[in-house]
């Protein structure tokens, strides 16, 4: 291995569906296999459906009917009952206790040693770059607002996760590509880098969903061509899958259409029947590799092997003179702290004022400002400059390991109920606000939420 790089022992998950314990012992299983031990491992990752449910409340904020609603795991290391071995990266999907995450709508831990990217975000781990975009794509709410808020109407259980265009704009917007991204539905046409015979052949419905351009998120495939990872990890579609991503040009459509597919899967498919620009931003890629290796896990079935919902991977990272500020190990501990990205923060600083929330108070989104609304690359380097000066020479990079309780632990004599929860103001967010010094827009309305902060509050990491 090359002194210049280090080498990273990561667990991927795909959907985690609540599975906390059964999680961490597969992964301790499957490291006994490699000879490792479970504190050999820098990271877990979950794909989304991680179901961060502290209480019976939070199942009412979850897309799941009812009969197969499941309070799982999560709330004894939300209360403290449980810790997990590892640091936990997770972003969301279509399966989630949504107000939990919308409290922590930029990121955080969502207990001790899990932490939530956010809605879209970037970190830093050492040299290594992770990116995350929660949610799936649906197109009839990409362009809206993040309109929902407590207590939730029916459609704003579903539209709460849905992918909106503002998060993905701002991941656009990164000029460094990221070693790690993640997505809980797979980008589309991933599926043609890999044996896409096979998979069509054993899910025909993929195939049917493939010919209407409906299987897999065009956002996502933009930022694949965009941030051109070493490593795109996806679930959603309950089925381990792999493919190797060759970036042969600038426009991922062009690269597409090269691929020698053959002739009968060709004909069934809209991106070769036109040479249509599914992508208009102009914007080179920011990623300088071209191989991405995607892979895509399950979700736990009984009976079938481990390794389609978890797996090991080991990743060698280069050590570049700009990732000094990130290099800092926790003290006794061969591991990195997590810590903010830099230019994650300016990205975040310069979208804060044209992010697009509902008023708790009035029930009213403010109005779009149109193209006005996306700032200048010069504005993003004039934020850019302030967070190195305020930030990044003050040593604050790290994220702050401080996790707070503020929802009621779950408690079993309660019993299941049909109210909504309230909406509790995060501390961790009104923090990263204070960090930025920018307005907080998740302020929850005096009707949904106490007064007081939290009720306790523990080492998040």
């Amino acid at each position: 291995m090359d002194s210049s790089s280090t080498r990273l022992k990561i667990a991927v998950v795909g959907c985690g569906h609540g599975k906390l314990d059964l999680i961490y012992a597969t992964a301790e299983s499957q490291c006994r296999q490699r000879g490792w031990s479970i504190s050999d491992l820098d990271l877990l990752l979950v794909c989304g459906d991680f179901q961060a449910v502290r209480n019976a409340q939070d199942l009412n904020c979850m897309s799941v009917p009812r009969k197969y609603r499941e309070l799982g795991d999560f709330h004894k290391y939300y209360s403290g009952a449980a810790v997990a071995p590892v640091l936990t990266l997770v972003i969301g999907g279509n399966h989630e206790a949504s107000n939990y995450l919308f409290e922590l709508y930029h990121g955080g831990w969502l207990a001790p040693k899990i932490y939530y990217l956010g809605a879209a975000g970037v970190v830093r781990y050492g040299p290594l770059r992770v990116a995350g975009l929660s949610g799936i794509y649906q197109q009839k709410d990409y362009r809206g607002p993040h309109h929902e808020r407590l207590p939730y109407e029916r459609d704003d259980i579903k539209s709460v996760y849905h992918v909106r265009e503002y998060d993905v704009d701002k991941l656009l917007r990164l000029e460094s590509g990221v070693d790690i991204a993640m997505s809980h539905d797979w980008p589309a046409w991933v599926e043609l880098f890999g044996d896409y015979q096979s998979l069509f052949a054993r899910n025909p419905h993929f195939l049917l969903s493939a010919s209407k351009d409906g299987l897999g998120s065009f956002p996502a495939t933009e930022l694949l061509n965009h941030l051109r990872p070493a490593h795109w990890f996806s679930a959603h579609m309950h089925y381990r899958f792999a493919a190797t991503i060759q970036h042969t040009a600038e426009r991922i459509e062009d690269t597409v259409r090269a691929l020698p597919i053959m002739a009968s899967t060709r004909g069934k498919l809209p991106v070769f029947k036109s040479q249509r620009k599914y992508f208009v931003s102009g914007v080179k890629p920011a990623g300088a590799r071209q191989t991405t290796d995607f892979l895509a896990l399950d979700k736990y079935k009984e009976g079938r092997s481990t390794t389609n919902f978890l797996d090991l991977v080991e990743i060698e990272v280069p050590m570049r003179a700009e990732d000094a500020p990130y290099m800092k190990k926790r003290a006794g501990s061969d591991k990195f702290d997590l810590c903010y990205d830099e230019e994650w923060l300016a990205i975040t600083r310069a979208y804060n004022d044209s992010l697009r929330v509902q008023d708790p108070e009035t029930l009213v989104v403010p109005p779009d400002k149109g193209k006005s609304k996306r700032p200048s690359a010069g504005s993003i380097r004039r934020h850019r400059d302030w967070v190195r000066l305020n930030i990044v020479d003050k040593g604050l990079l790290e994220v702050p390991r401080r996790f707070s309780v503020h929802a009621p632990v779950h408690n079993a004599a309660m019993g299941e109920t049909m109210e909504m929860p309230r909406e509790y103001p995060n501390s961790q967010t009104v923090r990263f606000a204070q960090l930025l010094q920018v307005e907080n827009r998740f302020v929850p309305s005096r009707k949904t939420s106490d007064d007081g902060d939290s009720i306790f509050e523990r080492d998040g990491e």
